[in-house]
């Protein structure tokens, strides 16, 4: 399995055989990435940074609604949440996502915006990979981000929706997060392999999401 970064909450995970996009942006500051494509595009919440599907070539499968779905070499599922701590009255629903691919589970949290019920967690429990927001405004403060995290005890830990020099709105910045983060390493590319020795024990990962190619 390889990720990708493009800034932002938009990943890409593939394999040889199978890929899923999670929240491609509109224009907000970041690069377009061009030629990308894709079986899955999860969209977890209809804001401009995050539901741009158009992106996506390859005639993908658009997932924006909970449920289970499985095809391509992937297993998913789609946990409805909300995006504020008022069960969605001030910025709607939002959408946990969990793939199973390659023998790994991917969760990714779209823009949480509170501590998930028990039923919630307990269908998302130790993730090999959590895709988590970090930058507090709009999402999760960050005192309610860690208690997530432990409680869900990920084995590789990708912070995301955090404040950077291109992003054109504000969002708490990545540093903040990091003062809790323990093992962290750093890669200097947007796209990474996820091997067994990468997973070998927890880790914070945090990705350049400017391509070097």
């Amino acid at each position: 399995m390889k990720v990708q970064y493009f800034g932002h909450s938009f990943w890409k995970v593939f394999t040889d055989s199978c890929s899923v996009v999670f929240d491609p942006f509109d224009n907000i500051g970041y690069p377009m990435p061009k030629g990308l494509s894709a079986d899955y595009v999860i969209i977890s919440h209809e804001h401009h940074d995050h539901n741009n599907p158009s992106l996506i070539g390859g005639h993908p499968q658009i997932l924006r609604k909970a449920g289970l779905y499985s095809g391509a070499g992937m297993k998913v599922e789609l946990i409805s949440v909300f995006h504020d701590e008022s069960r969605g009255s001030q910025r709607g629903s939002n959408l946990i996502s969990k793939v199973e691919m390659d023998n790994l589970t991917v969760v990714h949290c779209g823009d949480l915006g509170h501590i998930p019920s028990s039923e919630v967690t307990a269908k998302i429990m130790k993730p090999d990979l959590l895709f988590i927001p970090a930058g507090e405004i709009f999402t999760l403060p960050l005192e309610e981000v860690w208690s997530v995290i432990d409680t869900l005890q990920p084995r590789l830990l990708f912070p995301m929706h955090y404040g950077t020099e291109v992003v054109n709105f504000k969002l708490g910045s990545l540093d903040k997060f990091l003062k809790r983060a323990t093992n962290i390493v750093r890669y200097d590319t947007n796209i990474l392999e996820v091997t067994p020795e990468l997973l070998a024990e927890p880790k914070t990962v945090i990705m350049n999401w400017r391509s070097k190619d």
